[in-house]
């Protein structure tokens, strides 16, 4: 290979370390723009530690002499479970549909913000590129739920935070017990308990992709009140666990054709004895008071006989 004029060599090299220089500069003072960032949001945001003693608003029950429930009384309905108790098949469907790269991100999701990022330049929109924590922290925590740069700043920073103080396990039980899935029902135990009289550990892979489907847009996409879209959305979610590798070509298959069928309906839940229920109401709400009643999920045991009240 022939060798350069010295002059032309030190043209090159001296070219090299000018790019070197101006990449380490502008790295450095990009790296100095998020901190400065970083610094002036941070002594705005709430404190993270609240969730070790995550304490979220859940359902008073009111219960017969035998167990059965007689009323429920919540301004969240709301029942906080443990991870194990929501289920592999739920977990799998809520994972696919809203953050498949959950369990190797640290809160943030690089790939997903640079592609939200080009649609935003190209609608001229802020669209959501939220994975689960950045989720979590925006449902928990007062940084408001507009669609502006500072909100999204605070959101990523919390969603940090909650992934250095807590691990991945902990992050997605909160996360399923926060979520609202429409109807009155926030957390995955209270929304399979409404749509399918189950508890979550015992869904169907379809009927757990039916819960993970309302996530997008729980008003519109309910089964009780669109259930052509909520079977539309339900199968998307299904593909999706296909994808990721939760569920075989088969398994798909046979989810596909299967109806979405739910158990009741929200609006025809009626107490069995509604006076009495009342009355129950009047004294706890004047012996513990009202954010005891609605939001601290006692569990009331009554001296009511079902069999009793019918015959009455």
């Amino acid at each position: 290979m022939p060798k350069l004029p010295l002059k032309t060599s030190l043209l090159l090299q001296l070219t090299v370390r000018q790019t070197s220089v101006f990449i380490a500069f502008f790295v450095t003072a990009l790296l100095g723009a998020a901190a400065g960032v970083i610094f002036a949001y941070a002594e705005d945001l709430p404190q993270i530690t609240a969730l070790d003693d995550y304490q979220p608003r859940t359902i008073t029950r009111l219960l017969a002499v035998d167990g059965q429930e007689l009323e429920q009384f919540a301004t969240e309905k709301r029942v906080v479970i443990t991870y194990d108790d929501i289920g592999p098949k739920v977990r799998a469907a809520i994972l696919s549909t809203e953050d498949a790269d959950f369990n190797q991100h640290f809160g943030l999701s690089a790939s997903r913000i640079l592609i939200t990022a080009i649609r935003d330049l190209l609608t001229g929109e802020l669209a959501g590129a939220s994975t689960i924590t950045q989720q979590l922290a925006r449902n928990l925590f007062p940084i408001g739920r507009e669609k502006t740069a500072e909100r999204k700043i605070k959101e990523a920073i919390l969603a940090i935070q909650i992934e250095k103080r807590y691990t991945k396990r902990e992050i997605f039980t909160f996360y399923a017990n926060q979520i609202y899935f429409g109807h009155g029902a926030y957390g995955v135990e209270a929304a399979a308990r409404l749509y399918f009289d189950k508890a979550a550990k015992n869904l169907t892979v379809e009927e757990a992709a039916t819960l993970a489907g309302l996530l997008q847009a729980p008003g519109r996409l309910s089964p009780f009140v669109n259930p052509a879209r909520s079977l539309q959305r339900r199968n998307f979610v299904l593909g999706r666990m296909k994808d990721e590798n939760y569920l075989s070509e088969q398994d798909l298959g046979l989810a596909l054709n299967k109806p979405v069928v739910t158990r009741g309906h929200p609006a025809s839940k009626q107490s069995p004895a509604p006076y009495f229920a009342e009355h129950i109401r009047q004294k706890l709400q004047k012996t513990y008071g009202t954010t005891a009643l609605y939001e601290g999920g006692l569990t009331v045991e009554t001296t009511l006989d079902l069999e009793l009240q019918a015959l009455a």
